[in-house]
């Protein structure tokens, strides 16, 4: 089974021989090749025995979100979203919903947080 990158941006798939793993700290872990980011790794070998590592099982998809606020010509800022879900395959996401007007706020961070609220509700109800 390959490792997959972690990382939202890069979601690499790599094979085995592709990663170099290391026990640092805090565990077992590899770098990404391509976009250096740290992924952990469980070891289920048996005590005393080899070393066996696997990536460990996330409990949710890392779906990528970018919330935004789009300043408008009065001072306001209208809230938009945009949202690639994580599919159950590893490496691969769905294609990018995206809306371009959730509310218009006088505040940009009101309306970031608007729209990460609305997108925490999205990812809740699909999953």
């Amino acid at each position: 089974m390959p490792f997959i990158c972690e990382n939202v941006e890069c979601r690499a798939v790599l094979a085995r021989g592709q990663v170099r793993s290391i026990r640092e700290n805090e565990g077992w872990c590899f770098y990404c090749p391509d976009c250096k980011v740290r992924n952990a790794l469980n070891d289920v070998g048996v005590p005393g025995g080899p070393v066996e590592l696997i990536q460990p099982e996330r409990s949710d998809l890392p779906h990528k979100v970018i919330a935004t606020a789009r300043p408008l010509e009065d001072g306001r800022y209208a809230a938009q979203l945009r949202v690639q879900r994580a599919l159950g395959m590893k490496g691969t996401y769905a294609v990018e919903e995206h809306w371009e007007q959730l509310g218009i706020f006088l505040d940009a961070q009101e309306a970031v947080a608007h729209a990460k609220s609305i997108a925490a509700d999205l990812l809740d109800r699909k999953a």
